[in-house]
């Protein structure tokens, strides 16, 4: 439709082309999603009234600045870029929002080190789980939103490789030791704003909490799950140390994810290469 859009002038044609896009936005809009900025939507249906429908008799040939072509190339690049290359650039330019699945990271953190972070960093809120709780009246009722928080991201086909993933951060340790907590309530905790992007809390938070809260090692440990590059059919990984660094990587397939229920935690997993962190106990 924005091609018909684009390439038409008026007429039936254009008519129809427009109202299947305020259709379209309108639909976004009135289902009020969970963290998608609304006022974009209402700006692409005033950009298609007043571009395409108000003014639908100026084409591209009534141009005379080369300056709008240029930036939309640039614009096209970085998000086919975006797409060739996840892993390089934000899923934000490169339009990944909508690609069904992105950068990601699901932290185990054991409450020792829970305690380094509050003491270490100046944290806009506490840990979740600590916030949780202190609503909630126990530790047993801060469970119920805490999973509810997994079942959303266990609908995602990326969260199945994260849950088998923590398995594999947290071996040679007592699991029930560590909080398993989305990497965006980390990020959002430690720099006050996450907006879904993996690349704010990858290696470079990790390493700026290891500076300031000087982790043991074993006290936390972190997966980080690539968005899958559009002519690939998998999804490669790093598993972290935030004291000893990356102790092993490898790569997960797409078609294991999209086949299994949000709680299933056993996609095969391809290791490239691994090493016990020191201190690990088996």
């Amino acid at each position: 439709m924005p091609l018909v859009l684009f390439f038409s002038h008026g007429g039936w044609l254009t008519a129809v082309a427009a109202a299947v896009m305020i259709a379209f936005h309108l639909g976004i809009l009135s289902a009020i999603p969970m963290g998608v900025p609304l006022e974009w939507n209402v700006f692409m249906i005033f950009c298609v009234l007043f571009l395409f429908v108000g003014h639908d008799d100026v084409g591209q040939t009534d141009m005379t600045n080369p300056l709008p072509v240029i930036l939309f190339a640039v614009m096209a690049g970085i998000v086919v870029a975006g797409n060739l290359f996840p892993q390089k650039i934000s899923f934000l330019p490169g339009m990944r929002y909508y690609a069904g699945n992105w950068d990601t990271t699901l932290w185990c953190i054991k409450p020792s080190a829970e305690a380094k972070i509050a003491d270490g960093i100046v944290v806009i809120a506490t840990m979740p789980a600590a916030q949780l709780e202190k609503f909630y009246g126990s530790k047993e009722a801060a469970q119920i939103p805490i999973y509810m928080g997994y079942a959303f991201r266990g609908f995602n086909t990326h969260g199945k490789a994260l849950f088998t993933l923590a398995h594999r951060a947290m071996a040679g340790e007592d699991e029930d030791a560590y909080s398993v907590t989305d990497g965006e309530r980390i990020c959002s905790m430690a720099i006050g704003w996450n907006f879904g992007d993996g690349h704010l809390h990858n290696e470079q938070l990790i390493a700026a909490l290891q500076r300031r809260c000087h982790f043991e090692p074993g006290e936390v440990r972190v997966v980080l799950l690539d968005a899958q590059p559009i002519h690939r059919q998998t999804q490669h990984y790093r598993l972290v140390d935030a004291a000893t660094g990356e102790f092993e990587r490898g790569w997960v397939e797409v078609a294991d994810m999209v086949v299994r229920q949000p709680w299933d935690d056993d996609v095969p997993v391809h290791v490239v290469g691994r090493a016990d962190p020191p201190g690990t106990t088996r």
